[in-house]
């Protein structure tokens, strides 16, 4: 501690006229300083003029928490009375000076002049690379002691300093983290540490600001060649954030990734458990004679084949039926019979998909092409198996809306759900879409089921999740469909959250499987493609390497050939399983 003469003007502030009594006074430069700083302190001696020169001054300090006065310097006053001290504490506390009393001089003390101390808080950043998907190792440092308190690291946004992390300080008052930074960090990051006050030792205090630029990685900038020139939409996730993003907003085409919406409407509303049920029923049987017509009720099974028709006759018989006394008929009530919807295009769309009905038989096709009287082949069907095994049937075969009040006499279900929509999104079969499209309509809106009203299901099913979506079939033919790339990734987050997530990623064609046949061989991916015209879709998950871990991603684009398409998107995925954390 040092003392040194006060200026004339100081000297002159503290005088008062000869004689009067004496007071002491003491300010200070600041009253706030930050740890490891000193403070100015300086006064001066007043009142009768022949105790001003030459006095001896003693500087005390007292920390906040305590009742004691300690002596931290010692000086003498010029000949004015002034005097002036430099010093430094670490903790918040106040000063006084007094002045000891002589045989002709009263002793004097000042009134206390307080003073906060901050904290010091010391952060460095190291770093490898900065580089988006890249982790640094930030290191802090707080004076004085606080071990086993908390700093928090705070992150500047347009809203202002937001708190990111907190860390507790370690016995020598020191923390370590490694924040990470992946592609929505690109562009300059500030990073500050803070220590918000947890003791009335010292004021809350703050490092300085640590800004860096996070720059692409290596594997971004590849992409971002791959896609160049493209009307190309890219969307990249991993446990729910953004890895790329390039486009993802822009309204696309989503073609057969519709199936993916349909799948997931159908799992979450029906459940992976679910069966479909096709049922023979009557108005009455008497001691095993159908008194009437045997109706065969369909609800969407897209699988009833001859061997169905077969299986449901052998049912019929455990049932104790023997005779039919009228025909054999074919439902065609649950489902109305559209085939068309907006963005189809006329005299081609219905080439790559089948009347889509309740009641269906081998795929309702025949070797001349597309029937759309399935439910007459079906009860024709039936009606061979139950005259083959000894079951009369009086009536010809037919179909119809069927009456009220009938009853059922025996079922066959469907395979498993899971497992139809296998057979869907492995070979994007679009039968299979409008048939179950249909079926989910009626489940949500009620029968008859309809193209718009599958549709409608779907949409309100990923409105339900903050996705709005423009669709009008199930398949995904329509041209008029319209969704982004960003959208598809979050409900495949919502399908990774959902119990029946990883059913769904099963039913999707793996490299070189399905509609993959050709691509990505050897490749861990699960993927739903989607064809158009000159659009082209892929969407899923691909496993990172780097990562150990599935990432989702989704791939929409538009105006070029499917073999350029293709190839574009097998390069961006075998990046991404390659190079992407």
């Amino acid at each position: 501690m040092s003392a040194a003469a006060a200026t004339p003007e100081a000297a002159a502030a503290g005088a008062s006229a000869p004689g009067g009594p004496e007071v002491a006074t003491l300010g200070a430069s600041s009253t706030l300083i930050v740890n490891g700083d000193q403070v100015q302190l300086s006064g001066a001696v007043s009142g009768d003029a022949s105790c001003q020169g030459s006095r001896a001054v003693e500087l005390e300090w007292r920390p906040v928490d305590s009742s004691a006065w300690a002596l931290v310097g010692t000086g003498t006053t010029d000949g004015g009375g002034s005097f002036a001290f430099t010093d430094g504490q670490q903790y918040t506390g106040g000063y006084r000076v007094s002045l000891p009393g002589t045989a002709s001089c009263l002793a004097v003390v000042s009134d206390p002049v307080g003073v906060r101390v901050r904290v010091f808080v010391d952060s460095t950043l190291l770093a490898s690379s900065l580089t988006a998907g890249s982790c640094l190792e930030l290191d802090v440092t707080v004076r004085p002691d606080k071990a086993g308190q908390n700093v928090v690291i705070e992150r500047r946004t347009a809203s202002g300093w937001q708190t990111v992390d907190a860390l507790m300080l370690d016995g020598s008052s020191f923390a370590q983290t490694s924040p990470c930074f992946g592609w929505e960090d690109v562009g300059v990051v500030r990073l500050r540490v803070r220590w918000p006050q947890q003791d009335d030792l010292n004021a809350p205090g703050t490092g300085i600001v640590l800004a860096f630029q996070i720059s692409k990685a290596p594997w971004m900038k590849k992409i971002d060649q791959l896609v160049a020139g493209h009307t190309v939409s890219v969307s990249v996730g991993d446990d729910g954030s953004f890895l790329y993003q390039r486009a993802d907003t822009s309204p696309r085409i989503p073609a057969s990734n519709e199936k993916l919406m349909l799948s997931m409407a159908l799992l979450d509303t029906l459940g992976p458990g679910h069966v479909i049920a096709t049922r023979a029923a009557a108005a009455s049987v008497e001691e095993g004679v159908v008194q009437g017509d045997l109706w065969v009720l369909g609800r969407g099974d897209p699988e009833i084949t001859a061997a169905g028709m077969a299986s449901l006759a052998g049912r019929l018989i455990e049932a104790g039926v023997t005779r039919v006394r009228g025909s054999v008929m074919g439902s065609s009530g649950y489902f109305r019979h559209d085939w068309w919807a907006e963005g189809w295009k006329v005299g081609r769309t219905r080439l790559y998909v089948a009347p889509p009905t309740a009641l269906t038989f081998e795929g309702n096709t025949t070797r001349r092409g597309v029937t759309r009287n399935p439910e007459v082949l079906a009860a024709r069907s039936l009606t061979k198996h139950l005259e083959k095994r000894g079951v009369a049937v009086r009536g010809t075969p037919g179909s119809g809306p069927p009456p009220d009040g009938l009853t059922g006499v025996a079922a066959i279900a469907s395979r498993p759900l899971p497992a139809l929509l296998t057979l869907m999104n492995r070979l994007s079969d679009n039968f299979y879409a409008e048939v179950l499209g249909k079926l989910l309509g009626a489940s949500a809106a009620g029968p008859p089921g309809t193209i718009a009203k599958g549709a409608g299901a779907i949409r309100a099913w990923v409105a339900s999740h903050g996705v709005e979506f423009t669709l009008y079939d199930s398949s995904g033919l329509s041209y008029a469909n319209r969704v982004t790339a960003q959208d598809i990734l979050r409900l495949l987050w919502v399908a990774d959250a959902a119990p029946w997530g990883d059913l769904l990623r099963q039913t999707l064609p793996s490299g070189g499987q399905g509609t993959l046949e050709g691509r990505l061989a050897g490749l861990r991916v699960r993927a739903k493609t989607g064809t158009l015209e000159d659009v082209s879709a892929l969407s899923g998950w691909v496993w990172l390497e780097k990562e150990g871990a599935w990432a989702e991603f989704s791939i929409l684009s538009a105006g070029m050939p499917k073999w350029q398409a293709s190839r574009i998107e097998d390069r961006i995925v075998r990046l991404l399983a390659s190079s992407a954390h």
